[in-house]
């Protein structure tokens, strides 16, 4: 039986309600009741209400889910260098900016591949097997209770990708399946395949389900921010299918035995899933897995709808169809247009229930962008910053369409732009100005007083003049005496918002 999904502007009152209290991005999660949860969850569904499986389709009490969701790989840790050494954990600003622009995106729905699965460094939830960073867990608690007050979704990756360096440097957040594996001189596939392995990462998951966050006084297998527990991100690349889904049932059947109220997503055949040599069906069919995910990162002048087979795969097999991650750049669409096609392809298509974008990034706390934690893979800088070798004029009409796919998945028109937060400017010293950005603003004005308390004595110096991309600038005539600077924010329709508080020049 395939539901018919009612249009969001259909739903009550007070779901719209709750949609504009937490954001536009939540539309899609307004439909809400008040069932017997802990009284620090009171506000959020439980997750046996809010999201289920019928036939191929996700629902939301009763009402057909679709989402245009946001993978944030980093938000858990980050690596600005490429040495797993390096990693780090994000500051309270870079957070607050990525979960804001989230919003601002019409994404009630993220994935974090390293809340969870990082692994093998001294930061890491799991600095060797059978250890938990208690840092990081509590950052992770911290996180999710983030998460919630902002109406988001999280799916939670539970081992990364399974990347494993030849010369022996493991990722921090690809490389679970190394860590566990060397610990015991084995090679990566023994990790899916060897039954000591099996279990000790099942027990590994299942201590984490158990885990009672603090931060909400709820166990992670309780908490309603988590929408579903995949099992890997896009690992098991040369890996035997058979071993593939003997490790994924295994795993999932572990989870369902202590977790009744969570969606279980294989994400282990990412990429291969209706194409010869890929799994077949009743390794789609594992009784265990409510959702199957998909990557999608084409060569140019691939068809828009290059998932159809895909999905059509997964739903003769019962399952819900995801796409975790799909790429965004010119490297696979070459002009904006022929991402607006495909993007468009996956609403039209509506046995798809979502899509990840891969990979939002978000302003530094030092000022700028933050750097793409793999050289390879592009951020999205929204609204339109440069990313690696990708320009503001490329990036900025990709974002646009992003966010207009993220509310046409949730069968709405976008709103009109919000006007965008203050920036904050961190320093003014001989009349250069370094700030941190504002989520959603494409440019700032400069504007000087020598006199904050006197009315009318704002002088503007550069209309719209300085963005992000370098997020500095020097006043060239800088009077004698005290004065005081400040940047005002515009957005996409150069709609301005409020200015950042007045710093005196030093």
């Amino acid at each position: 039986m395939i539901l018919v999904r009612p249009s969001v502007r259909a739903l009550a009152p007070l779901a719209l309600a709750v949609a504009a209290a937490c954001g536009v991005c939540v539309a899609a999660f307004a439909a809400q009741a008040s069932p017997p949860v802990p009284d620090a969850m009171a506000n959020q569904p439980d997750p046996r209400e809010y999201v289920t499986r019928a036939d191929t389709n996700l629902t939301a009490l009763g009402n057909i889910l679709r989402f245009g969701g946001l993978n944030i790989s980093w938000l858990g840790l980050r690596d600005d260098t490429g040495r797993p050494e390096d990693a780090r954990v994000p500051t309270d600003f870079e957070v607050g900016d990525a979960i804001k622009t989230a919003q601002i995106m019409g994404a009630g729905t993220i994935r974090v591949a390293s809340l969870a699965a990082s692994a093998g460094c001294a930061l890491c939830l799991t600095p060797s097997p059978g250890q938990t960073n208690p840092d990081a867990l509590a950052y992770a608690d911290h996180l999710l209770r983030i998460a919630r007050d902002a109406g988001l979704k999280i799916v939670v990756p539970l081992a990364g990708a399974g990347h494993c360096a030849v010369d022996g440097t493991i990722d921090a957040v690809s490389g679970t399946q190394c860590v566990f594996t060397r610990v015991r001189g084995l090679p990566e596939r023994a990790f899916y395949a060897d039954p000591d392995m099996r279990a000790e990462f099942a027990s590994h998951v299942v201590a984490l389900l158990n885990h009672l966050n603090p931060e909400t006084g709820l166990a992670w297998k309780d908490d309603p921010t988590i929408m579903a527990w995949e099992n890997c991100d896009d690992c098991g690349q040369g890996v035997d299918n058979q071993a593939l889904a003997g490790w994924t049932e295994f795993l999932g059947q572990a989870i369902k035995a202590v977790d009744k109220r969570h969606l279980y997503e294989n994400g282990a055949f990412a990429g291969r899933i209706g194409m010869a040599g890929g799994p077949d069906a009743a390794m789609l069919a594992l009784p265990s897995v409510d959702i199957i995910g998909d990557l999608i990162a084409p060569p140019p002048g691939t068809a828009p709808d290059i998932f159809a087979a895909a999905r059509r795969a997964v739903n003769r097999a019962g399952r819900v169809y995801v796409i975790d991650n799909y790429a965004w750049t010119p490297s696979h669409w070459t002009n904006a247009d022929s991402l607006i096609d495909f993007l468009a392809a996956i609403v039209a298509d509506r046995a798809v229930a979502g899509a990840f974008l891969s990979d939002l990034g978000a302003h530094a706390d030092q000022g700028g962008w933050l750097p793409s934690p793999r050289p390879d893979q592009p951020v999205l800088n929204y609204p339109g910053g440069p990313t690696g070798q990708i320009g503001t004029a490329t990036v900025a009409p990709r974002a646009r369409a992003i966010r207009h796919f993220s509310f046409s998945m949730m069968d709405m028109d976008p709103p009109a732009f919000a006007q965008p937060d203050p920036p904050q400017i961190i320093s003014a010293a001989q009349g250069r100005l370094v700030w941190r950005g504002s989520p959603g603003a494409t440019t700032y004005s400069v504007s000087r007083s020598a006199d904050v308390t006197a009315s009318g004595s704002w002088e503007t110096l550069c209309d719209q003049c300085v963005t992000d991309a370098n997020p500095s600038w020097q006043d060239p005539a800088v009077p004698s005496g005290h004065v005081w600077y400040r940047l005002t924010p515009y957005n996409f329709n150069l709609h301005n918002g409020l200015p950042s508080a007045p710093v005196q020049d030093k």
